[in-house]
């Protein structure tokens, strides 16, 4: 072997010395590998953190264009750079969904997705600008598109066309068939009712999601379930929440038998059913329905039972009609987002910050204020969008002398804290 020692040649001092340069030989290889594998390591381990960096954004060049009103040119500027931006938006849009998808759903796109187009470039640059003719002025821009937002947004626009009308949905209905007492006071002791196995069997097939009526009588105090049974709409909103359902069904069945009618025998069971729909997080209603249907049985009960699965199938393609349209027209048309605004210090302040949101945020076509209580003030802000792009826009957005900050967020609720910028002396 290399550096084998051969006996009687070497003595103590000569081994130490082989010995000294064997290892200084060892160390300075071990140190170059252990330098190189390093190397190696960061410029491994950078390649996927470039690739994800570059994958966020995206760099495309759009042009705008605005007519000059009045000589404004200023105004004009102003509006092609925000078609510029909207159209380096779609122009972003179009790499990931499908042309005729785009045309197919345009009033889709232009309403929820381009009206939203500042919150979604990270930032911009002008590379031309001025007049083409008189009363034209043209922008073309380089703008930093973020991926991420437009593909989370486009992506819920996709899965409300895909499912629309389509909230989870959990039953609470009020049940006293024939030869029954006030059933609310008993309605924890069964799993759950004629009325709520038919409501979940047809939203089932309707290809609805439901929360499985056995669990929330598990979750349930007395107390509770007399409250929503007798028409306490905050308090089925709250419920439905806590449970992870967007809207909740609420109502009453009351079955009986007609009296004067001769049948030879059989008796004429009549069943009776009223229900509401309410979103969980707005604790608004949103659909409601009655239905009326009989069924001839020799035994009361059994006919009582089966009444009620009649009325119950009506009233469940009425109400699945409803909560269809509402979701629809609130997509494609405009929805109210509730603002739950803290931080207020006068009326007149909350008056210039609905001002603001008007003039400044883009989407927002009207602001009623519902309640104004000591610092507090609840708004319904009618949107093309959603409760999510409005919640980014006030935290992006400068919005003049405000400053806004996101407290909570729900599909059709925004909690924020509103403070006014310090002015510098």
């Amino acid at each position: 072997m290399l550096f084998r020692e051969s006996q009687g040649e070497t003595g103590p001092q000569t081994r130490f010395f082989i010995l000294m340069k064997l290892e200084g030989i060892t160390l300075k290889v071990l140190f170059r590998f252990i330098m190189n594998t390093i190397m190696i390591g960061i410029f491994l381990f950078s390649l996927p953190i470039a690739n994800s960096a570059q994958q966020a954004t995206q760099t495309v060049i759009a042009k705008g264009v605005a007519t000059v009103f009045g000589e404004d040119k200023g105004l004009a500027r102003d509006q092609a750079i925000d078609d510029a931006l909207r159209k380096a938006v779609e122009q972003t849009l179009g790499t990931f969904v499908q042309a005729s998808t785009l045309v197919q759903n345009n009033m889709m796109v232009e309403d929820n997705i381009l009206s939203w187009s500042d919150g979604y470039v990270r930032s911009h640059r002008i590379i031309n600008e001025g007049l083409t003719d008189p009363s034209t002025y043209e922008v073309s821009i380089e703008a930093v598109v973020e991926l991420a937002n437009l593909k989370n947004d486009w992506e819920s626009v996709q899965n409300l066309l895909n499912r629309m009308g389509n909230p989870r949905i959990m039953f609470m209905i009020d049940e006293q068939n024939i030869g029954q007492t006030t059933s609310w006071q008993n309605y924890l002791s069964v799993d759950m009712n004629v009325t709520e196995t038919a409501l979940l069997n047809k939203f089932i097939t309707n290809e609805f999601e439901c929360v499985d009526p056995a669990m929330v009588r598990q979750n349930l105090k007395r107390e509770q379930a007399a409250a929503v049974l007798q028409g306490d709409t905050q308090m089925a909103a709250a419920i439905a929440k806590k449970l992870g359902a967007e809207v909740i069904v609420t109502g009453k069945t009351v079955a009986k038998i007609a009296t004067g009618i001769n049948l030879g025998g059989m008796k004429s069971c009549q069943a009776n059913i009223t229900a509401r729909v309410v979103k969980a997080d707005v604790a608004t209603v949103i659909a409601t329905g009655s239905q009326h249907a009989a069924y001839p049985h020799i035994d009361e009960v059994t006919g009582g039972t089966e009444a009620i699965k009649k009325a119950t199938t009506k009233l469940a393609d009425e109400l699945i009609t409803q909560i269809t349209k509402k979701w629809k027209d609130e997509f494609y048309n405009a929805t109210i987002v509730k603002l739950e605004v803290r931080g207020i210090s006068s009326f007149s302040q909350l008056n210039d910050f609905k001002n603001t949101l008007k003039f400044l945020i883009r989407g927002v076509k009207d602001i009623y204020t519902r309640e104004v209580s000591e610092n507090m003030a609840d708004l319904d802000v009618k949107i093309t969008g959603n409760a999510n792009q409005l919640a980014r826009e006030l935290e992006r957005k400068d919005l003049d002398k405000f400053q806004v900050k996101i407290t909570g967020l729900t599909m059709n609720k925004i909690a924020l804290h509103l403070s006014e910028k310090t002015l510098p002396e």
